[in-house]
């Protein structure tokens, strides 16, 4: 195109000087013409003012009549002769001859210096023959003069004329033929254009399409807040082109006023640092609805540096956002399918050692043995609570009971029963603060994520090396904790930090070591869940955990727990006190589809003085206690088959009487949130395995509970 452009403006040129040569040469020749007209005529002038009608004719009569008269006419004649012979050298000059004077102009002199002399003559009285002698003037030198004068202006002009014919049609094809080339050129350059045009309209459709498939579109702000939109952007919000926001502070009507601020600091650090910004929020959209998107754009700079607006683009990522919670649902499914199976594996074990020991009771009569083989079942049995403990902290679920820790206190304590699982080629030391900032968190899970890094470490030191524990107060800042992804408050933390001076983790392998079931160690070391339960209990408790690692050279994990000032709110239920069984036979109506656990909490409330009545699933309780009515409180699982789940039996019984207190057990720990609205603040909520003493003290609170509302209600009656 640019090259088509030069040779546009060169052949326009050379036109224009070929048609200013064609003009000028045409000019030339109109007055080469006309100098032919006229020079002859001028020429025949000059013969006749020389000739025996002229100056000749004059002279010779004013000799021989000796008139004075005559002699004025010659001399008249002689001043036309040299004015015609002026307009002459003019003429020839205006079209570019050279006429040759010399011999006619000394011709002339003489004739002009006989008038002189012949009148000397006359005077001194010579007769008319002797001055006629004396001063015998010729026409023959003059004629001649003049006839080759005309002939030279004639061969002259006609070889000029020829020239001028020739070059003038010359530069007349040469300007037809340019413009021809000028016409072919603009034709090619038009054509050229078109195709460009066509080209740029196909890419701006593509464009357009492109925009339009991924959801994206375009906007500019102008110094005055003026906001320019591209169609695709207004498809986005559903607006139409009149309704669309049209300046910057309608943009920012459509989002709430955080999101709003977050752009607006955005833009603002933006433009003061001349760089792009991107921006994630959620805009409102036409009919009501949010859509989350993506915003980048960058300042716009004129030529003295100063900002004039602002240019970006904008992206719906709301199907995005669903298929990542979809994934994410995906591999959640399949982590508690690996869950499951995990505890299938341990929970068959410990059942092998209750089932084992309860057998070995059956077939043995002495009690001494009888009391060994309870405890074993009963401490496998913890045991199975604590690995549903410890899975419930992986999922962040876990049932907390928070209190304040003494760091330096913890580490000690778990050294003392932690140093018999270290072989005596590994180094302990430690580097504890002597004014550690007290936290808030549940001592046994704190101390079983200690135990998990401390056997971590021992697992990546086989040949021994140094194990160090330190504890240290810090302040983490929202530059800290950006650059490490940590999605917790910025303020005062304790760290508990575990360093090894083992094989390191590989980099490939720093993602993935909080992940469940995932281990680096051979079949039969290690589940894998270690890590993932101390992440999630780290998480639950509102702090986070960072590992650094080098190969070759050691991995350190790092706790940060909130300073109690600042602990976070943990989803724990408060801790009951130990009530004194009631003795007056109050009843209770217990729900439980599990018949093997039914039996035992039956039995436990019947020896504690409380009259049980028994139901397996909501539907059946309801109608038991539709029948009698008489129950003093109503304890029950949250999941149960039928159509009456807890919380929907709780709002049901309820209903008809408010005052029934219901105390709920369940095995998950946000089961009353998820399945209903049964559930009122003064509740009781018991964690699954419900022992005998926490399970006594809850009814106890709520039949206290009920029977000083009773009071209540019976002295505002009276």
């Amino acid at each position: 195109m640019t090259l088509v452009k030069s040779r546009l403006q060169i052949a326009g040129f050379a036109a224009v000087i070929f048609a200013l040569s064609a003009v000028f040469l045409v000019s030339r020749a109109v007055e080469l013409d006309r100098a032919i007209y006229v020079l002859p005529k001028q020429v025949i002038r000059l013969e006749r003012s020389l000739g025996y009608d002229g100056f000749i004719h004059n002279f010779k009569n004013g000799v021989l009549r000796r008139d004075e008269e005559y002699f004025t006419k010659a001399e008249r004649n002689y001043d036309e002769i040299v004015a015609t012979l002026t307009r002459i050298s003019l003429t020839a000059q205006s079209v570019g001859l050279q006429a040759d004077f010399t011999s006619l102009e000394d011709t002339l002199s003489d004739y002009r210096v006989m008038i002189d002399e012949a009148r000397q003559l006359q005077l001194t009285g010579k007769s008319a023959a002797e001055v006629d002698a004396r001063v015998r003037l010729s026409d023959i030198d003059a004629a001649e003069n003049i006839r080759a004068f005309e002939l030279q202006l004639i061969n002259a002009m006609q070889g000029r004329r020829w020239l001028l014919v020739t070059v003038g049609g010359g530069c007349f094809a040469a300007f037809v033929l340019t413009l021809l080339l000028l016409t072919v050129t603009l034709v090619r350059l038009l054509q050229t254009a078109e195709k460009a045009r066509v080209k740029a309209r196909e890419s701006e459709a593509t464009l357009l399409q492109a925009e339009r498939i991924a959801r994206l579109g375009h906007w500019k702000v102008l110094k005055n807040g003026a906001l320019k939109t591209s169609k695709s952007m207004r498809e986005i919000l559903a607006f139409s082109s009149s309704e669309g926001p049209d300046t910057l502070e309608k943009f920012f009507s459509l989002m709430s006023d955080a999101d709003r601020e977050k752009l607006e600091s955005r833009m603002s650090k933006s433009g003061h640092q001349r760089e792009p910004y991107t921006c994630f929020h959620k805009i409102r959209i036409a009919d009501g609805s949010e859509l989350s998107v993506v915003n980048t754009g960058e300042p716009v700079i004129d030529g003295q540096g100063e900002i004039y607006g602002f240019v970006g683009i904008i992206q719906d990522i709301s199907r995005t956002i669903d298929l990542e919670n979809e994934l994410r649902q995906s591999q959640k499914m399949e982590a508690v399918g690996n869950l499951a199976g995990g505890m299938a594996h341990d929970f068959n074990n410990i059942l092998a050692v209750i089932l084992g020991n309860l057998e070995l009771m059956e077939t043995t009569d002495q009690k001494e043995s009888h009391s060994r083989y309870r405890t074993s079942a009963i401490q496998a049995a913890k045991r199975g609570a604590e690995i549903t403990k410890n899975v419930l902290s992986f999922a962040r679920k876990s049932h907390l009971e928070p209190q304040l820790l003494d760091g330096n206190s913890v580490v000690r304590e778990v050294l003392t029963w932690a140093e018999r699982l270290l072989p005596a080629n590994i180094e302990i030391q430690t580097s504890l603060l002597g004014s550690i900032w007290p936290f808030l968190a549940d001592d046994a899970l704190t101390k079983s994520a200690l135990l998990n890094l401390l056997l971590n470490a021992r697992d990546a030191m086989p040949d021994g090396g140094r194990l160090t524990i330190e504890t240290a107060n810090v302040r983490l800042d929202d530059e800290y904790l950006g650059e490490r992804n940590e999605h917790i408050k910025p303020g005062r933390y304790i760290m508990l930090a575990i360093s090894d001076t083992g094989s390191g983790i590989e980099p490939q392998h720093l993602k993935e070591i909080f992940e469940p079931f995932f281990s680096t160690k051979q079949v039969g070391k290690g589940s894998g869940l270690g890590l993932s339960m101390v992440h999630g209990f780290m998480k639950q408790s509102g702090g986070a955990v960072q590992v650094y690692s080098e190969i070759g050279t050691g991995t350190t994990f790092k706790l940060y727990f909130k300073a109690a000032g600042q602990a976070a709110s943990f989803d724990a239920m408060p801790v009951m006190e130990t009530r004194t069984a009631r003795a007056d036979h109050s009843k209770v109506l217990l729900v439980e589809d599990n018949a093997e656990l039914l039996k035992p909490l039956a039995e436990m409330l019947t020896k504690a003085g409380y009259s049980v009545t028994t139901a397996k699933s909501g539907d059946e309780a309801f109608t038991t206690w539709s029948d009698l009515r008489d129950f003093d409180a109503v304890v029950t699982d949250i999941v149960m088959p039928g159509q009456l789940q807890g919380t929907h039996l709780a709002k049901e019984i309820r209903a008809v009487d408010p005052t029934v207190p219901i105390v709920f057990m369940s095995g998950y720990a946000s089961e009353a949130m998820i399945h209903g609205n049964g559930l009122m603040p003064e509740d009781c909520r018991l964690m699954k395995p419900v022992g005998r003493a926490e399970l006594l003290a809850a009814i106890g609170m709520v039949l206290e509970g009920k029977q000083g509302k009773e009071t209540a209600l019976s002295d505002a009656e009276t």
